[in-house]
């Protein structure tokens, strides 16, 4: 079997096996689960086409209500659970409408957009642990959240629910700058029946459909410093306070980019410098040529490192 990421590198795993909470633990004992891969909805990871993987994917699209608490099986898409919270009236999810992949992905990355993260609004996250076959709960402050990180990041853990903890009254967040710039340019009244509509044309301006143009969104992570740290003022800071800066990754990549050397017909998505796009099936190994270049050019100019922030399995 042949799989494809959404950044249009195609990789084919040694072993595919998807799974449910039945025969879960039967099957992977059957494997050496401690060196499986969960894979989602592959839209934020990258894998060597040229390295065989045991691949595990889990299916549970199993969903229940209570009270202002939704839990979510790990195979549901993301922008669905969106839509099915707002039509249980429980608000919290919105400004994350449209991102791609699973629920089962979203802590790993702490996945965010338009001053919402996720692990603001999550519960607890059941796991399975792939050394014990072991399932268990993690509540939030234990899944030690930061931007987008997590403790998934570095344990050996398949994610099998999560539980979202929400709102039952509408307070849209629009305290992003360029969400409150185009509300207020296009004089819209948000409600709950349009904020998903609004979230995804302001989504449409900067990012490319993955359908349509081979990405995986934001492709590195916005740098963070501590606040007393000196910086070109050449960099754009996107959010300050007493002990730390949050710098614009774009911004940097954006002032450099006449001096990268960029592999395989990538390309810097043209309404947005932060996203990578791959028009041309340029390689692995171009993609990783492709990376370095950057990082290097933008320490090189500003000395700062960036990370990505898809997963990349080399």
């Amino acid at each position: 079997m042949t799989l494809r990421s959404s950044f249009g590198i195609s990789f084919k795993p040694n072993n595919y096996f998807e799974v449910t909470t039945a025969d879960l633990k039967q099957k992977l004992q059957s494997i050496d689960a401690k060196k499986a891969v969960i894979l989602g909805e592959n839209t934020n990871s990258i894998f060597n086409e040229s390295v065989a993987l045991n691949c595990v994917r889990y299916i549970d699209n199993e969903l229940s209500v209570d009270g202002s608490t939704i839990t979510a099986g790990a195979s549901i898409n993301w922008h669905e659970l969106v839509k099915i919270s707002i039509n249980n009236n429980l608000y919290g999810l919105e400004n994350l409408a449209y991102i791609p992949g699973s629920v089962g992905a979203s802590p790993i990355q702490n996945i965010g957009a338009y001053g919402q993260d996720v692990s603001q609004v999550i519960k607890f996250v059941e796991c399975l642990d792939l050394e014990s076959l072991e399932i268990f709960q993690l509540t939030n402050s234990e899944c030690n959240f930061s931007y987008r990180s997590s403790i998934f990041q570095s344990k050996k853990y398949l994610i099998t629910k999560v539980s979202f903890e929400l709102e039952t009254t509408f307070k849209p967040n629009l305290n992003y700058k360029s969400l409150s710039e185009y509300v207020a340019k296009n004089s819209i009244n948000i409600s709950k029946e349009n904020i998903i509509e609004t979230i995804g044309r302001v989504r449409a301006l900067r990012l490319p459909d993955i359908k349509a143009l081979p990405n995986c969104g934001s492709f590195f992570k916005n740098p963070i410093i501590n606040s007393d740290q000196d910086i070109d003022s050449k960099i754009d800071i996107i959010e300050i306070s007493e002990s730390f800066k949050k710098l614009s990754a774009a911004s940097m990549i954006g002032h450099v980019k006449h001096k990268l050397n960029l592999h395989g017909g990538i390309e810097l998505y043209k309404n947005h410098d932060l996203v990578l796009t791959n028009p041309n099936n340029a390689s692995f190994n171009e993609l990783l040529e492709s990376i370095e270049s950057i990082k290097n050019t933008v320490f090189n100019e500003f000395g700062i490192y960036l990370q990505t922030e898809p997963i990349i399995y080399k």
